[in-house]
């Protein structure tokens, strides 16, 4: 039999043998994305559907003081409670805010992409309403600092922060863009309200979403990839230095010299380092940050290896993602006015 045959025949057994399985694999996923997630899972309706997300309160919380909010949008292909694991709720115990973990429909946000893939999809669900809608609500029942509501998200998550960011700027003081960018058609439309406190996260070596712009792709079995034409596309996104540049001069910081600095190398063997750029003192003493992960894939500092170097990348040991990004809107959430 030629190699050619063998390779056919190979394919479509892997194709018919993932067919026949997706059920059970769904159920499994679902039940381990369950281990060791956080929070109450609550839910509203909204627009004709049932909306869920899950939501910490810490012990210390005081209905007579008031307590920031943070909002962490899981990645595509992931859940709320995926995304109560990220490793924002020990944060929330330790220093006193209100953790929240929408989730979207379908494992999917629509974050702005013209994406083929994802274009029915997106003519129907409509998320930043959704957020809006969340965010309004949670102030009406608990004791929220409006100067202080955040948001991060990861991929497909950190889209949907970047859509947030700007289309709600007057919602949210401070945001983190993780292995994302920006989608290009939001460059187009690209008029934030107000000032927002913007830090980007990511990987020069990203092989999903591009450090330097274009099409984001999923790329499950890259040995098979030239086999694979044709696939409709995810949507293009704008090189980060661009959307970097975008929110430096809505924030009035782009007359202003970078605070530049090499994190330490704290674990040479993870092949990436960092380097920040940060940009401060801009409207509202708003800020811009880049941690520029040198080398890094679509992963988060600190995480774990979630899937193969040869799929999604070498994830950098040196910072935690998570504790960066705390850092980051405590220190630079928009001041009140305007």
């Amino acid at each position: 039999m030629s190699k050619t045959k063998k390779f056919l025949i190979g394919s479509a057994l892997m194709t018919s043998l993932a067919a026949i399985s997706l059920p059970a694999v769904g159920q499994l996923r679902d039940r381990r994305s369950a281990r060791g997630a956080t929070g109450e899972r609550q839910s509203f309706e909204f627009q004709g559907q049932t909306r869920a997300y899950r939501i910490h309160v810490p012990d210390s919380y005081d209905p007579t003081n008031k307590v920031p909010l943070v909002l962490t949008l899981h990645g595509g292909g992931g859940d709320a409670q995926v995304g109560s694991k990220i490793g924002m709720t020990p944060l929330a115990d330790q220093h006193g805010f209100i953790a929240v973990y929408p989730e979207g429909i379908n494992r999917h946000w629509n974050d702005g992409r013209n994406s083929e893939y994802f274009s029915e999809h997106d003519k129907k669900i409509d998320d930043v309403a959704f957020i809006t809608e969340l965010v309004k609500r949670l102030k009406s029942k608990y004791s929220i600092d409006p100067n202080r509501v955040f948001c991060l998200g990861a991929s497909n998550g950190g889209f949907m922060t970047q859509r947030l960011a700007i289309e709600r700027s007057e919602t949210f003081s401070a945001v983190a863009i993780l292995i994302a960018s920006m989608a290009e058609p939001l460059k187009e439309s690209f008029d934030p309200k107000r000032p927002v406190s913007v830090m980007f996260m990511n990987g020069t070596k990203d092989p999903l979403v591009p450090y330097d712009g274009g099409e984001v792709k999923v790329n499950l079995f890259p040995r098979l990839a030239r086999f694979q034409q044709n696939k409709p596309s995810r949507g293009n996104c704008v090189a980060t230095d661009d959307a970097v540049e975008l929110w430096r001069k809505r924030n009035q910081l782009d007359g202003k010299e970078s605070q530049t600095t090499d994190l330490p190398d704290s674990d040479p063997t993870d092949g990436s380092t960092v380097h920040l750029k940060l940009w401060s003192g801009g409207s509202q003493g708003t800020a811009v940050a880049l941690y520029r992960v040198e080398g890094g894939g679509h992963t988060l500092p600190g995480a774990a290896q979630y899937m193969p170097e040869s799929v999604v990348g070498t994830t950098n040991r040196d910072i935690n993602a998570m504790e960066t990004v705390w850092k980051f809107f405590i220190e630079y959430n928009r001041e009140p006015g305007g």
